[in-house]
């Protein structure tokens, strides 16, 4: 198998926060490392990926409890902003979130973060 080019990560990211409107995104890992991200120098990109693997861990334990079927994303809708939280596939164990932070005036997220989470799923060969 051949390694997946990682510096298109950033790329993809950059590309969805213009299309979607977003102030920061990431790519985190299930355990909340950061992968990528896309985001002002003053953005805090390593806690925004530990909340994406803290949100998806939790949201996985309700998902199960009460066998809601397959999640799709998280939102948050905040007096401030949004957050979105999207898993975009797994290998094994381990798994791949994308977050993305957003002012709340955006009103549609889903179109690009579902862009990016698939270009991202077949760049890193996940399912």
């Amino acid at each position: 198998m051949e390694r997946p080019d990682y510096n298109k990560l950033p790329m993809i990211l950059e590309e969805m926060n213009r299309e979607g409107g977003y102030t920061v995104s990431v790519l985190a890992r299930g355990d909340g490392l950061l992968v990528a991200s896309a985001a002002s120098p003053t953005a805090n990109q390593d806690l925004v990926a530990a909340m994406a693997g803290m949100i998806a861990e939790v949201a996985e334990r309700v998902r199960s409890e009460l066998m809601l079927g397959h999640v799709r994303d998280i939102s948050l809708r905040c007096a401030q902003g949004k957050a979105v939280f999207k898993r975009v596939g797994s290998r094994g164990d381990e798994s791949l979130i994308i977050g993305a932070l957003m002012p709340r005036n955006v009103r549609y997220h889903s179109r690009a973060v579902g862009k990016a989470s698939t270009r991202i799923r077949r760049l890193m060969g996940y399912k």
